[in-house]
């Protein structure tokens, strides 16, 4: 894996020169803040230099965030309040990256969905007829992806589009 910095000029020619046709439309798949945020810069400079949009995307799967609340309030009453919670935080967040986005000259887009995260980034793809997705990876080895699995390797598997990963 080649860790180096890249020119977004010249990356954005070499997926070009790879798939033939320049992306109009990039699925940036966003987490948390700190986690994310390289791969939305990244997603930015992408979309800079092939004029393309940006839908930002971020999936809560609240049934599987909390177990100590699931516990405490009961797990259907839990999964909605925690729902309704992460919903409202990533709305805010995605608005905030999204405004910022666009005053840099990007259509941005944002949408928070319900559920397991693959899938959803998948099918989000599909939806928007996006022509690549930018995340970001943790990039976890050994039982730490055994145990928590890898929403990446998910998506790889499940899309045939292009998909920059980026190491958080």
């Amino acid at each position: 894996v080649n860790t180096q910095p890249v020119d977004a000029d010249q990356l954005a020619a070499r997926i070009a020169d790879i798939y033939r046709d320049r992306p109009d439309k990039i699925i940036q798949v966003t987490g948390r803040p700190r986690v994310s945020y390289a791969a939305v810069v990244s997603a930015m400079d992408i979309a800079k230099a092939m004029g393309a949009e940006i839908t930002l995307l971020r999936v809560v799967d609240a049934a599987n965030s909390d177990w100590g609340e699931r516990g405490a309030i009961g797990k259907a009453m839990a999964a909605t309040s925690i729902r309704s919670t992460y919903v409202d935080q990533a709305t805010a967040y995605l608005r905030r990256v999204a405004d910022q986005l666009r005053q840099s000259g990007i259509t941005a887009h944002a949408t928070v969905k319900h559920g397991q995260a693959a899938k959803e980034i998948v099918a989000t793809a599909k939806e928007t007829d996006a022509d690549a997705i930018v995340m970001a990876t943790h990039s976890r080895r050994g039982i730490n992806r055994v145990m928590f699995g890898s929403v990446a390797e998910e998506v790889i598997h499940a899309s045939h589009l292009p998909i920059l990963l980026v190491r958080a």
